[in-house]
């Protein structure tokens, strides 16, 4: 519940189709915030109070900074195969491109006047990688206020209506899981205790 001291935000997500986007959305929602889902196809998302959606291009800094215009900050789940891209392909299809998802959120947010960032992807397995070791480094540098989780998005079976009523699941279920690691997403979003850093979620 959103209390007197925490003001009304506006997200925009990408990934929001993800098990851990709808997990992300459904805390959001809780809390009294608004999502701008950042979609392919609009027809893809359902809106309910709260939560629209507007296409964008991930990879593309004009597409990002028109798509996030006017939003308090932006959480990216780069992990997601539903994260937007302009020929419709997977993004987790095209790891190399990792790099100019960065590129494209460090140049595009700034032209908006957007500060704050939440990227998420599987650093622990991709890491190593050339192109996104030289991902982190770039962010490493950039003055935005970003933050860096690394955390899996668990696939798309998980719907926003999964997370809506967890009374009586168990600290073992899976959407307990995601919801509790949303709600550490969304606390460093109110609250940051971890600018210019990386953290931690795993099942």
């Amino acid at each position: 519940m959103l209390n007197a001291e925490t003001p009304r935000l506006k997200f925009a997500l990408y990934g929001a189709h993800s098990s851990l986007g709808n997990a992300v959305t459904c805390e959001l929602l809780t809390r009294q915030h608004e999502v701008v889902a950042l979609v392919d196809d609009l027809n893809s998302m359902t809106v309910r109070p709260g939560l629209r959606a507007k296409t964008g291009d991930l990879f593309d800094a004009v597409s990002v900074s028109q798509s996030v215009a006017g939003m308090d900050a932006v959480i990216c789940l780069y992990e997601s195969a539903s994260v937007p891209t302009a020929s419709g392909a997977p993004a987790t299809a095209q790891r190399q491109d990792f790099y100019q998802a960065v590129d494209a959120l460090l140049s595009g947010l700034p032209k908006v006047g957007v500060e704050r960032l939440l990227l998420v992807a599987d650093l622990s397995s991709h890491g190593e990688a050339p192109e996104v070791a030289a991902a982190l480094q770039r962010i490493a540098v950039h003055p935005m206020k970003w933050t860096l989780v690394d955390a899996e998005t668990d696939g798309e079976d998980l719907s926003l209506e999964d997370f809506a009523d967890l009374e009586g699941l168990g600290d073992d279920d899976r959407r307990v899981q995601l919801r509790r690691i949303a709600a550490g997403m969304v606390d460093e979003l109110e609250r940051p205790q971890h600018l210019h850093q990386q953290v931690h979620f795993r099942l």
